[in-house]
């Protein structure tokens, strides 16, 4: 009776799953996977010259960040995703060349946005994948190493801990109940967010020697080894789980000049802790990055 019982229970499943809408049968079957990409963690990536539309390598460093996403995107596609939202994410958010990239993504562009590196992330994706990230503003020796603003802040803490931004968006793809899978970065930015968020996999594209130099492997190599990395970290999906940060938050966010925390600290809910810090509560993550957004968009005094 017991085997009667399951077997029923099995045909009834096919048979609904049978007659569901084609698009909830589609929607069944995807393995959507986000991908922020950031470029101060890419290959070769030292100094400003590769980071923004006046820099002389800036060029050929977008053909690096689109290579190194569309190694990630073949990675996946080989653990079985069948679906990609990629947030461009950093400067002005339109670095990566959408005529390189296959047809069936799609590229969250351009800034200010309410999720800032991640927005487009959502409840039904079953990943989320970080490409050219690189270590907070506190860590020594990294490569370009900040948190969301290298001309601004001083750095980012969550419930008293000083946060990457790696640490930071994966809070906010917790929020949605995503697991972060896998990070490519500098050594620094790989263990820093590996510290926090256990299970993550890891590709070390360069060694940090300072602020702006590194000895770096090629980009033929970051990309075979991002596109098995990316193939290795889904198919143990099962054992990752997603980073949540307690809530309600306790913020800190610090700013190099003291100007800008005397005027942060005019915004309701935060108070000045010190002449460069201002510290809040607030009750999510979400509610923590559209602030943070507000407090680098200060005009310069």
């Amino acid at each position: 009776m017991i085997r009667m019982t399951r077997g029923l229970a099995v045909i009834a499943w096919l048979l609904a799953l049978l007659v569901l809408p084609l698009g909830a049968q589609q929607a069944a079957r995807e393995l959507k996977v986000f991908i922020s990409a950031d470029m101060e963690g890419l290959t070769g990536v030292v100094q400003p010259a590769q980071l923004g539309p006046t820099g002389f390598e800036y060029g050929a460093f977008r053909e690096i960040m689109t290579g190194e996403v569309l190694a990630a995107i073949e990675g996946a596609r080989a653990a079985g995703a069948t679906a990609f939202v990629i947030a461009d994410s950093h400067g002005n958010a339109q670095n990566l060349l959408l005529d390189r990239l296959p047809e069936d993504v799609q590229v969250v562009r351009g800034f200010p946005r309410p999720l800032e590196m991640m927005q487009g992330i959502d409840p039904t994706f079953a990943a989320a994948v970080f490409i050219g990230y690189h270590a907070s503003e506190w860590t020594a020796d990294a490569v370009r190493s900040h948190t969301i603003s290298s001309a601004r802040l001083l750095g980012v803490k969550l419930n008293g801990a000083e946060v990457s931004e790696g640490v930071l968006n994966a809070a906010i793809a917790g929020h949605f109940g995503v697991p972060v899978a896998f990070v490519s970065g500098d050594r620094l930015a790989v263990s820093q967010l590996q510290a926090t968020v256990p299970g993550v996999e890891g590709v070390v594209v360069k060694e940090p020697i300072g602020y702006h130099s590194a000895q770096t492997l090629m980009p033929a190599r970051t990309r075979t080894l991002i596109r098995d990395g990316v193939t290795r970290a889904l198919k143990r999906l099962g054992g990752m789980q997603p980073y949540r940060i307690k809530s309600p938050i306790d913020l800190t966010v610090g700013f190099k000049l003291t100007i800008d925390a005397e005027r942060a600290a005019y915004i309701p809910g935060l108070a000045r802790a010190d002449a460069h810090n201002v510290r809040g509560t607030f009750p999510d993550i979400i509610q923590v990055v559209k602030l943070v957004q507000i407090l680098t968009s200060l005009e310069t005094p």
